[in-house]
This record gives C-alpha cells, structure tokens and sequence, in this order.
C-alpha cells in the first residue's frame, strides 16, 4: 500500500482557480448592483413626475381665486423679438436683443415662503440665471402692469436646495392655487398670489406675453421633470 502525503503546494489547480475567482464575482455583483442602485436613483423621480405631477399640472385650471379677466397686463414685451438659443449641453432658452429705455432698478428680491426661499435675488434685465434669478429683459417690474417673467434652474428633486440658484427652483411643482409669493424692490413689498401652473414646450415663447388687460402678473419659469430639460413649468400668479 503507497502512502501519500498531500501538501498545500499539491492541491489541484482548477481548486485554487475556482477559489481565486470567487472575490472577484462579489465584485461584479457589487458593482452591477451599484450600477442599478445609480440609474433608479436617476429614473425614478421622473417616473414619479410621469404617473403623479405631470397629469396633475395638465389637467384643466378651474375654480381659479382671482377671475382670469382680472389677472394681468399690458403689452410691455415684444414677443417678435424673442429667440430660442440652444447651448452646448442642448439645453435651450430665451434670449432678445431688447434693452428697455428709462431707469430701471438693477435688483429685486424673491422669497416663498412654501419652497423656502427667502429673497433670493433676481437681476433685471438679465439672461443669466446660475448665480442669481433672471428677470427677463423687458418684462414688467413688480407692482407694474404687465408680466414679470423669472427663470430659475432646477435640479433632481434629491438635490433640492433652495439656498442654491443651480437647484433653487425644483419644488417649484409644489405651488398650488391661493400660495403666496413676495417681491421686494427697494423699499417696496408686493404680494402675488398663484392662480395656475402649466407644462408647456421649451419654445413656447407665449408665456412671456400678457394674460389679459390691464392686470398685474408675476410668472416663475423652470425646466421639468426637475434635472432635465425636456419641458418647462410656468406658474403664473397675480398681483393681490
């Protein structure tokens, strides 16, 4: 009878392979679950936005607390001179030429009370809104007849941050008819009050124009579902 004697150098190889591959399996489990974890993190909210916040927006506005005829403007902005610019990243937005005439202060402030923002600071005449809100050139000021056009940025509702003119706009869904928005311009407080919200097309440059006659408006602007930039959310309130 042959005595064998077995030693760790003489195990056989394919067991020591097998042995070997079994960390990096882990590793690939982990990582595809990372992977997927990620993408739902991403796909998510914009499910959420499609089943729940999308039809609620679409729906029809009715029952609205300041009756339409009364809510806004006269003719302070010229639509015809307004262009869609598309930037690199592909996201697109308005852009005009138009410089208006008279003094015009440089600055007013925003605060919702609802979203947390409290005066947030809207540059007039400006077309730039990643440090600040952007009041659209032309457009009405506070108190004034007309339509005060704001556009925000928006970002994944995980991201919301309302300190943060790169998210400050994301629960901008969250308006509902009868909430209240502030403006301060100098010394002067305005008070605006939400009639409608609606998800309109990037180019649809109609928002900008006015509601009705001889009305004062306020109108916030936002990409949505929040962290694209498929469409745009307007919110139109009235002066109170």
């Amino acid at each position: 009878m042959d005595l064998q004697i077995y030693s760790k150098d003489s195990w056989p190889i394919a067991a020591i392979g097998a042995r070997s591959k079994r960390p990096d399996r882990y590793f690939y489990v982990l990582i595809l679950l990372v992977g997927i974890s990620s993408i739902l993190f991403a796909v998510w909210p914009y499910v959420v936005w499609q089943l729940s916040t999308g039809p609620r927006l679409k729906a029809s506005i009715q029952d609205m607390p300041v009756p339409r005829s009364k809510v806004l403007s006269a003719t302070t902005i010229y639509t015809e001179g307004v262009q869609i610019i598309k930037d690199k990243d592909g996201f697109s937005y308005f852009s005009t030429s138009f410089k208006p005439q008279g003094p015009r202060p440089k600055e007013f402030y925003v605060t919702i009370p609802k979203l947390k923002i409290f005066k947030a600071q809207a540059v007039v005449d400006n077309l730039n809104f990643t440090k600040n809100l952007s009041h659209f050139p032309g457009s009405a000021l506070p108190g004034e007849l007309g339509n005060v056009f704001i556009t925000g940025h928006s970002v994944l509702p995980q991201f919301n941050d309302p300190g943060n003119y790169r998210a400050i706009f994301t629960k901008l869904t969250d308006l509902e008819i009868g909430d209240k928005i502030e403006i301060t311009n100098g010394d002067k407080t305005y008070q605006y009050m939400v009639q409608y919200s609606k998800v309109v097309d990037p180019r649809d440059i109609s928002v900008l124009s006015p509601i009705s006659k001889n009305g004062k408006n306020l109108t916030l602007m936002t990409c949505v579902p929040p962290g694209t930039s498929l469409k745009r959310l307007v919110v139109v309130t009235s002066l109170i």
